[in-house]
């Protein structure tokens, strides 16, 4: 019999959880040797990805067949999901980030899409029957935390209904509060020890082109709103110009160390929120040792899965909803092509279409998608991010039916509910200049004006 297939009982021993745990307590090779070929096993994302697990697993290429792994946005290359190891392990991956990029171009992996709203039945329908994940050590009542990343691994969904939970156990994870991240040592059958240092994320550079863009988007975001920043340069350049606000709130997928600076600065305070008042609301976090050690224990933030951050109508609740999202090129009508350059998965679509419906619905919410006007191409030529129409096989993620603000270092338009003809003047108009008569060209040749 498959020994992983083996279901533990999860009640609650009598006397200490301590006994439990170092009933529980396995090495890292072990704990791969109870994966069997066939096996499909869900180990998270990010920093929450088991490290001594994962290296050990990726050991056994070459011996198991057909291992399917559930992962998103991991931060070390391991050796399953090399080319080499292509016949034992394939990856299923939830978000494309630079590492899933270089899987998917080795034919090791595959973007599986989807919001993040349904991160739960994403889960539910992979059906994993090993779950791998790292987690803090157990407080005094004997339940550890899924820290950073922990909204890749939906507890309901995915860790309850498997056979078998081997959790890594790291002291270096923050502590996230919110019930939903925690999980108690009876949930467990069988526990690493492994304290290797987590990533870092180091601020990423802000270019000249992020810093005006920036500047449009903090004069749209009024006191006492409350905001939604993505991940990246853009994002960090809007919450170096926040110190001026007063009393923002924030519900957001990720959080950044701009957040607890703006934070510490008096800025995000939660004080006008009316969803969750007080309290900043968000699923992921990643960045610096302080921005970890800020983190730990703070109970300003109460960390949710992704698929109730992210739904649309606990979005819509958040009065004066700023919605702040970026995308790789956008068509003169509007449409966004946010996670691919022609049929090549960059990205994935995260929570933009979420935020963008549930800004739409919030009272007094505004829709804002920001857009460099130009990138320059392997030969060094500057081109348009602003086009007539998408490179073939482009995934629109955003729907031009669904645009409001966009923006570009050369200002703001407000495209929603206008005509085709009316949303290709202002978007030409928010154009690199070098490209207005070319995109004015275009569109009337395409009978648009």
């Amino acid at each position: 019999m498959n020994t992983a297939a083996q279901r533990k009982d999860r009640t609650k021993k009598p006397g200490s959880f301590m006994d439990d745990y170092r009933a529980k307590m396995i090495n890292a090779e072990d704990a791969a040797a109870l994966v069997r070929s066939n096996d499909r096993i869900f180990t998270g994302g990010g920093v929450n990805i088991p490290v001594a697990f994962s290296t050990a697993l990726g050991a056994r290429a070459g011996e198991l067949e057909n291992i399917t792994i559930y992962q998103g946005f991991a931060m070390a290359l391991y050796e399953y999901m090399k080319p080499e190891a292509k016949g034992t392990f394939k990856i299923e991956t939830m978000f494309v980030g630079p590492l899933e990029r270089i899987c998917m171009s080795w034919g090791v992996g595959s973007y599986k899409p989807h919001s993040f709203s349904d991160l739960g039945e994403v889960a539910k329908k992979a059906a994993p029957n090993i779950i791998a994940f790292s987690a803090t050590p157990p407080d005094s009542e004997g339940y550890v935390n899924k820290s950073c990343f922990g909204s890749f691994l939906p507890k309901k969904e995915c860790l309850e209904p498997a056979d078998t939970v081997i959790c890594e156990i790291n002291n270096h994870l923050p502590w996230c509060c919110g019930d939903d991240f925690k999980v108690h040592i009876s949930e467990i059958d069988y526990i690493i020890e492994n304290d290797a240092p987590i990533f870092e994320l180091p601020e990423i550079p802000i270019t000249d082109v992020e810093n005006r863009m920036a500047q449009y988007i903090v004069d749209m975001i009024p006191d006492g709103s409350t905001i939604q920043l993505g991940f990246g340069g853009l994002g960090n350049a809007i919450g170096h110009m926040l110190y001026g606000k007063k009393d923002l709130g924030m519900h957001s997928e990720v959080v950044t160390p701009s957040v607890t600076e703006l934070v510490k600065a008096g800025v995000i305070t939660g004080a006008r929120k009316n969803f969750y008042p007080g309290k900043i609301v968000t699923a992921f976090a990643v960045g610096t040792k302080q921005f970890y050690e800020d983190l730990g224990h703070n109970e300003l933030f109460e960390f949710k899965e992704v698929h109730w951050v992210n739904q649309p109508t606990n979005i819509a609740q958040n009065d004066n909803m700023i919605s702040i999202n970026t995308s790789l090129m956008l068509d003169l009508t509007g449409q966004a092509a946010s996670e691919s350059i022609g049929t090549t998965q960059y990205s994935g679509t995260g929570g933009q279409v979420n935020f963008n419906q549930g800004a739409k619905f919030s009272k007094g919410g505004k829709r804002i998608l920001a857009i460099a006007s130009t990138y320059t191409d392997k030969e060094g030529n500057l081109r348009s991010k602003i086009m007539p129409t998408l490179p073939a096989g482009s995934i629109v993620t955003t729907s031009r039916n669904e645009q409001e603000y966009i923006c570009t270092e050369y200002g703001v338009v407000n495209i929603n509910f206008d005509c085709i003809s009316d949303r290709v003047k202002k978007l030409i108009s928010i154009a690199h200049p070098q490209f207005r008569d070319e995109l004015t060209f275009e569109a009337k040749q395409a009978g648009w004006i």
